[in-house]
């Protein structure tokens, strides 16, 4: 531990408070690509104001590549560690107490969307190198870059286009997960699917269109339903169990009936989609209530197959594919679906332990081909494992260890840069028993756990320079 280092950090606890105030003020969801902005013009904004705040911190290396990644270096060595942190965010959904994009203080805590995923610890990591560059220490062989992305939430595109220019590090890690660290994640995989209507519907209630979802990694707090009743007595009915379906389940799910037409709304709780069991999912929930409306035809069909098979679980059970290893534990999410009178369209989020990758998309498609479930694409994202003894891992935990005086064990992330950038790992941000608000309402990062955030990864940083790795 460098006492140096860490007193420099606290000197600057009020500037890091205020850049991340600011640039939370920028509502850098993705938006319509653009020239000089392909992931749009908010992401490209934090990404400008990454660089300059950079270059006001003095920093002669800022680097632009391709307007979708930024990093800040430091230090003159052939070797490179690298901190990968990313600038966008989701979007900020319903519930807030404070405004999503205001960056206020509260409580000793700074509220925004992307205090914690992933902004916050963006620029506690630059200014725990700025520390290192103030307090002269020295790197040996080794350049110390910080490196902002802006397409984390829809894809890592961004990250893949980074490691095509300018390679992997020698070592590093990415702040984008929990304490103390990690060694695996989860795979993540996403299915792109469709179900065509053979068989129009003849009930007296009929399904007009239906759509949810916009992250991907996002579970849906939002879903509408327009539904089409043949008369009135119809739609008294409709109407009643959409009241009782709503009184029995807590579910936020209201009606409006005009003429021969029901529409429905279903308001949920976003969540992370690696965690899908912390939220509710909006179009789940209308569903649920569809399929207990006696609707026939392929439709019919489809819900049926729903409610059996997925219903309200999150962890694969009822399509028989619950697996668990030292990696962590499967995990299913609907993350979109559209639905017209010629079919639908839906993607689901599968997370899955290491052991079960080369298994997992042949047992999925087994349990959906049958039912007229075609997949038209799998959007992969690779799992991997360190060893315990790597020294990647032993200098994280070490480092951990003597700044907190806690365990030290490793632990599984979801889904991180660390799945496309080789040889990194997620060490931070959030602490045990800190809760995990990343894609929630209130997020908010402790001010006084975000200085410790950066003690934290600049003695990280500087210790990866001693190591042999």
């Amino acid at each position: 531990m460098i006492e140096e280092l860490n007193k420099c950090i606290e000197s600057n606890k009020e500037q890091m408070v205020q850049s991340l105030c600011e640039i939370v003020g920028i509502p850098s969801k993705y938006g319509r690509p653009k020239e000089g902005a392909p992931y749009g013009e908010e992401s490209r904004r934090a990404l400008g104001f990454a660089m300059d705040l950079g270059r006001k911190l003095g920093f002669e290396t800022v680097v632009n590549v391709g307007d979708r990644v930024c990093y800040i270096e430091y230090g003159t060595g052939t070797k490179v560690v690298g901190v990968f942190a990313h600038l966008d965010i989701v979007p900020e959904g319903d519930g807030w107490t404070y405004p999503p994009f205001g960056g206020e203080i509260h409580n000793n805590r700074v509220y925004g969307r992307g205090t914690v995923d992933n902004k916050g610890p963006f620029i506690a990591s630059l200014y725990a190198l700025y520390a290192i560059k103030e307090c002269g220490l020295s790197l040996g062989d080794y350049r110390i870059r910080i490196v902002g992305g802006t397409n984390e939430e829809k894809g890592m595109d961004d990250m893949k286009y980074y490691v095509s220019q300018c390679g992997a590090p020698d070592a590093g890690f990415t702040p984008d997960g929990l304490f103390p660290m990690s060694f695996t994640e989860r795979g993540i995989n996403y299915y792109y699917m469709s179900y065509g209507f053979s068989e129009r519907s003849t009930s007296k209630v009929r399904v007009l269109e239906l759509h949810g979802g916009e992250i991907l990694n996002m579970v849906p707090d939002r879903a509408f339903a327009k539904l089409e009743v043949s008369d009135a007595a119809e739609a008294d009915r409709v109407m009643k169990l959409v009241e009782e379906y709503r009184q029995t389940t807590g579910r936020d799910v209201t009606a409006r009936l005009e003429e021969d037409r029901i529409e429905i709304t279903s308001r949920g709780l976003c969540a992370h989609s690696c965690t899908p069991f912390n939220g509710k999912n909006a179009i789940v929930a209308i569903l649920m209530l569809l399929a207990d409306l006696g609707i026939n035809g392929s439709m019919g069909a489809f819900l049926k197959f729903f409610a059996e098979k997925i219903g309200m679980t999150t962890d694969g059970s009822l399509l028989g594919m619950k697996r668990e290893d030292e990696c962590g534990k499967l995990t299913f999410s609907l993350s979109k679906m559209d639905v017209d009178e010629k079919g639908l369209t839906w993607v689901a989020n599968i997370r899955y332990p290491y052991t079960y990758k080369d298994q997992v998309t042949e047992d999925f498609t087994a349990r959906v081909a049958p039912e007229g479930i075609v997949v038209h694409e799998v959007d992969a994202h690779n799992t991997y494992r360190f060893p315990m003894d790597h020294p990647l891992i032993r200098t994280l935990r070490g480092v951990y260890e003597e700044l907190t005086g806690k365990d030290s064990t490793p632990s599984h992330e979801g889904g991180t840069y660390a799945q496309v950038v080789p040889g990194i790992v997620p060490f931070g941000s959030i602490f045990p028993g800190t809760p995990d608000l990343c894609h929630r309402p209130d997020e908010c990062i402790d001010i006084d756990e975000y200085v410790l955030d950066a003690k934290l990864f600049g003695n990280a940083m500087y210790a990866l320079t001693r190591e042999d790795l």
